[in-house]
């Protein structure tokens, strides 16, 4: 998908540079909110006019008040609302009606407060709208631009840097801001989005993508709505040259939807978000040191191509925690190479460990590892290295001279794009503190420094979004039969199946199909579970002897007689399709028959996917060896089980009225692969 020919947000220049803003609710009491925007936007105003409105007039920080909205001299363009809640509708009607393009809503009592601030957050969202406006919040603490030298907060005061913050919480920018300023990092823009009545933190990354004063984005996100749109303006930021963190504590396990399918009661948002994230290598931590550890990767000077990791300690204990930090942090430590090795050999102090991780036993001195290091990173087989070690200074080497192996150190990675992070405990010795004046990242422990470089490698997506072609309503029938008939339609080979009434028409269907038939009692949520399915009968005399039984066990509302599948090295599979309130529609594969949600074997996908990626999340499974014939098992078709999978995420992708759809389950063999129920749940 050419992310680049979609059509993204309008531009926002002008709400993080207006030429004029307006506050609304402006007051001269210290540490009322109206107080403290003007306070700010006042030490800013050189080349921008401030407008201070508050019904009584009076002065504020010797400004004049203006009593209304409509004396001021023009029309704002930007307007800071910090009245009450119950006057906010009538302070929002007068900007829009003045010409205001951008709004910023401060005040909380809205969504977040029940019922009726649904109402009135969903009014002023109407307004808004119809007046082609821009709203930030309501429930937010402001924004900030270093460059336009814009401060519309209440109480940041952040460092000017090259780092976007868009966050759902203020408290995380203050935090943010006063982090960085140890690091000697700044801020080029931040936003408090609050509740997202209008712009979203999707519509802010694009915007900061286009900044040319933003270097990197991070997102704090507590709360996701359209997560497949966030994930489109984050590819759309790769396109432009800018990388997205995401800071998403965990999400929640509620997914709101009927969970009338084993599909929908086996995933939460969270699995989605993480999923989606790996999917498109998305750079997602959980706290705020995590973050700061991806902004200090972002900030080195190389960045890894790849996940191949050189490990090079000053001892054994030092070369396996680094080793199993790396590979815990999904790095590689692959073995080098025998010519590798043998340079290494020549050059390296005798009883050294050198396939990788290298163990120079004792070497403390950092001038023996830089012909290593050299060695290693010309050799083009690896991607970063992991300094770990004690590193002390060289017995009578000047603090000079440990600088300048430093020095060389650094460029010899740097020049050869190979990203460089240290451990070491200690950090204040001459050559460790030069490496960090050069942004080479420097840590106490390996477990730091392996995270940091997999943070910092060069993302590698295993796939794109998919575009979805096309919404509609599904206006089929969703019963038993018609499920399997929308799902057969949609691209998926179900077993033969007639419906029928009572036993002479189950007799008649059993002798089309031809015996063993399968009996399934119509009407059960999950037939299974009821005792409504009965496999292998045998001839009609069983059969109609069990229809008698379920007619008198569960009354149902007629039957489906199927067609028996007996496989050979069969192999059970579900195939699920979610429309999950926070990302929309996404696709389940997993173990599947009755046990599939003990077994909890699945993998989830934004939908709808191709036949490569099908095939990925099947190979991901634990129960992938039996697809390819596990201890003397046939090996199945794998290719026409990923054709079921691109099916039923198409299907629930193009219906927006459709909650969830499964088949459970599809029954995969060596010769065939053909699914023997199904299930659709239409949204409520």
């Amino acid at each position: 998908m050419n992310m680049t020919s979609r059509k993204f947000s309008a531009d926002l220049s002008g709400l993080f540079n207006p030429r004029s803003v307006a506050v609304i609710g402006a007051s001269s009491t210290p540490g009322k909110w109206g107080f403290e925007y003007a306070r700010q936007l006042l030490k800013g105003q050189s080349g921008r006019d401030i407008f201070l409105v508050n019904h009584n007039g009076g002065n504020i920080l010797g400004n004049e008040c203006y009593t209304s909205v409509q004396s001021l001299p023009v029309a704002p363009e930007l307007a800071v609302i910090c009245v009450p809640a119950a006057h906010v509708r009538t302070a929002l009607q007068q900007v829009l009606e003045n010409g205001t393009h951008y709004i910023v809503c401060v005040t909380a009592g809205f969504k977040e407060a029940g019922e009726e601030g649904v109402r009135l957050e969903n009014e002023m969202q109407e307004l808004v709208r119809a007046s082609g406006a821009r709203l930030v919040g309501p429930n937010c603490v402001g924004l900030y631009d270093a460059t336009a030298n814009l401060a519309c907060t209440a109480f940041w005061d952040l460092p000017p840097g090259d780092i976007g913050i868009i966050s759902q919480s203020g408290g995380v920018i203050i935090e943010l801001g006063t982090r960085l300023q140890r690091l000697n990092r700044g801020i080029s823009r931040a936003v408090s989005v609050g509740n997202q009545a209008d712009l979203s933190v999707a519509e802010f990354i694009e915007s900061f993508a286009t900044d040319s004063n933003t270097k990197v984005i991070t997102a704090y996100i507590e709360e996701f709505r359209d997560g497949r749109r966030l994930f489109e303006a984050i590819e759309y930021s790769r396109s432009l040259g800018k990388e997205v963190i995401l800071l998403a504590p965990q999400a929640g396990e509620a997914v709101g939807r009927s969970v009338a399918s084993h599909t929908g009661s086996m995933i939460s948002n969270e699995d989605v978000l993480a999923s989606a994230c790996a999917e498109l290598d998305v750079v997602r931590v959980r706290s705020i040191g995590d973050l700061l550890l991806a902004l200090r990767a972002y900030e080195a000077p190389a960045r890894a191509r790849g996940r191949r990791v050189a490990v090079v300690a000053d001892g054994g204990g030092a070369a396996t925690l680094g080793t199993d930090a790396a590979v815990a942090e999904g790095l590689e430590v692959p073995a080098f190479s025998g010519e590798l090795v043998r340079v290494l050999q020549e050059i390296s102090p005798m009883s050294s460990g050198l396939g990788n991780p290298v163990d120079l036993v004792a070497a403390f001195d950092l001038g023996v590892f830089q012909p290593i290091i050299r060695a290693i990173v010309s050799s083009g087989e690896v991607d970063a290295v992991l300094l770990n070690g004690a590193f002390n200074n060289e017995a009578g080497a000047s603090i000079e001279a440990e600088r300048a192996v430093a020095a060389n150190i650094s460029d010899i990675c740097n020049q050869s794009g190979v990203a460089l992070s240290v451990a070491t405990v200690l950090p204040a010795e001459p050559a460790m503190v030069a490496l960090a004046e050069g942004r080479i990242p420097v840590f106490d422990y390996a477990v730091e420094a392996a995270r940091c470089l997999n943070f910092g490698r060069r993302r590698s997506p295993r796939s794109a979004l998919t575009p979805i072609d096309g919404f509609s309503q599904f206006a089929g029938e969703v019963d038993y039969l018609g499920s399997r008939d929308a799902l057969a339609n949609a691209g998926v080979t179900f077993s033969k199946a007639i419906h029928a009434s009572d036993a002479d028409e189950a007799a008649l269907a059993a002798n089309s199909i031809g015996y063993p038939v399968v009996l399934k009692a119509l009407g059960s949520l999950h037939k299974s579970d009821s005792g409504a399915v009965i496999l292998g009968i045998p001839d009609e005399l069983t059969l109609r002897g069990r229809v008698a039984d379920l007619i008198t066990k569960l009354r149902p509302t007629g039957f489906s007689v199927e067609q028996m599948v007996m496989e050979r090295d069969a192999v059970e599979v579900l195939i699920g399709g979610v429309r999950d309130p926070a990302f929309g529609p996404t696709v389940v594969v997993a173990a599947g028959g009755t046990k599939t949600e003990i077994w909890r074997d699945r993998v989830v996908a934004l939908a709808p996917v191709d036949e490569t990626t099908a095939l990925r999340l099947l190979n991901s499974l634990r129960i992938a060896p039996l697809f390819e014939g596990f201890r003397g098992g046939s090996k199945v078709d794998l290719h026409a089980v990923a054709k079921a999978v691109t099916a039923v995420s198409r299907f629930v992708s193009q219906h927006e009225n459709i909650s969830e759809a499964e088949i459970n389950p599809l029954i995969v063999g060596p010769t065939r692969c053909i699914a023997v129920d199904a299930r659709i749940v239409l949204s409520q």
